[in-house]
């Protein structure tokens, strides 16, 4: 690389702030941990360590079943990602997408087998904007029980993704179960699914709409006024309200948004990769969103990473608890360990303090030097 090529990228570098190159430490140290306990449990607990590793660390590569499956897991991960991100910029933890996902899902596939099976095209988006409307719904209770009675916000939705699903499970399996089967529905009409988009493989059109999801997200919290809005009543709701911001207003608008957008999200997964409804429990994609706004630092143009990095690892344990016999949930414990260590806030600290010595020592000695040249000339 050329001399000044290198000075470039120095000067770069050097020009990240002190707050940033610290952030980056924080992810790559929790991850490298994260990791380590992942290979340890995994070193530990398969009879084929060494075959079981191969499938965690390189699975996505070793074939297309299991890189589809990759991106087949990216599409919801994005989706549940951009909702908690548009929710937690307004610092509101709400925690209910699991919910709304569930039943997002659940009103998508009614409308598949009895509203619109055979209406191509139209008949799916009427039945993702059928599940974001539920979603909107699913949020609001929670949403104007902390608006109007100050409920917390993270019981109220915890116990709500709950109502969800055991309401779900009675329409399931008292009204709508097919009685020739054990625990599904009828089979949804082929033209109300998502089409695939790559031939050979279950990837489908719902990967458009995540990217379409995660640029939404993007436009409205950074290139708009009530996203900018949003984002100060999150940083500073004093602030925001001497401002003349409606601070509850806009709380419950990223609520509802973020809740329209994991019910479309459990629509696009039931729609895209189903034929019946089948889930007799919470889906975790709403969990992983939560993890997915954390990664990503509420920035929802970090997102695309972010899932691609989980979706790689999730496609690692799916292969490896079938073919070496280690239990899937190795990788809650590994997404749990990142989490734990990247939402602690003393966690290297005190590296956080020497590096704002260093990036200050360096400050001052280039000004001396700077002043030294201009007096030497």
């Amino acid at each position: 690389m050329p001399k000044n090529a290198n000075m470039g990228l120095l000067q770069r570098i050097r020009g990240v702030s002190v707050q940033t190159k610290h952030g980056i430490l924080r992810m790559t140290v929790a991850i490298a941990i994260g990791l380590g306990i992942a290979v340890a449990f995994i070193a530990l607990t398969a009879k084929e360590p060494a075959r079981a590793l191969t499938y965690f660390i390189a699975a996505p590569f070793m074939g297309t079943s299991y890189f589809s499956h990759m991106v087949e897991v990216i599409i919801p991960l994005m989706m549940s990602g951009a909702a908690v991100c548009i929710m937690f910029s307004a610092n509101q933890f709400n925690l209910g997408l699991e919910g709304t996902i569930y039943l997002g899902g659940l009103v998508a596939a009614l409308s598949g087998i009895y509203l619109v099976p055979n209406l191509p095209v139209l008949g799916p988006i009427f039945s993702i904007l059928l599940g974001g409307l539920i979603g909107f719904f699913i949020i609001a209770i929670p949403a104007l029980l902390q608006y109007k009675f100050k409920a917390n916000i993270v019981v109220s939705t915890l116990m709500m993704n709950y109502v969800c699903l055991y309401v779900g499970l009675f329409f399931l399996f008292r009204v709508f179960k097919d009685p020739s089967s054990s625990e599904h529905t009828y089979p949804i009409g082929e033209d109300a699914g998502l089409a695939v988009l790559i031939p050979g493989t279950k990837i489908h059109t719902g990967l458009i709409l995540a990217i379409a999801a995660v640029v939404f997200a993007y436009i409205f919290l950074y290139k708009t006024k009530l996203g900018m809005a949003i984002r100060m009543v999150g940083q500073n709701p004093t602030f925001a309200k001497y401002a003349g911001l409606s601070v509850s207003g806009l709380a419950l608008l990223s609520q509802f948004i973020g809740g329209a957008m994991g019910g479309m999200t459990g629509a696009v997964q039931m729609l895209g990769l189903y034929q019946r409804f089948q889930w007799t429990s919470l889906t975790g994609y709403g969990w992983d969103g939560v993890t997915m706004a954390i990664f990503a630092r509420n920035n929802p143009k970090y997102l695309p990473l972010a899932a691609i990095f989980l979706a790689y690892f999730k496609t690692g344990a799916w292969a490896m608890s079938f073919k070496a016999g280690v239990q899937i949930d190795l990788v809650s414990v590994f997404e749990g360990v990142m989490v734990l260590f990247i939402m602690a806030e003393k966690f290297l600290s005190g590296t956080y303090r020497k590096m704002v010595f260093a990036d200050a020592d360096r400050k001052r000695k280039a000004r001396n030097a700077t002043g030294e040249g201009g007096q030497a000339a």
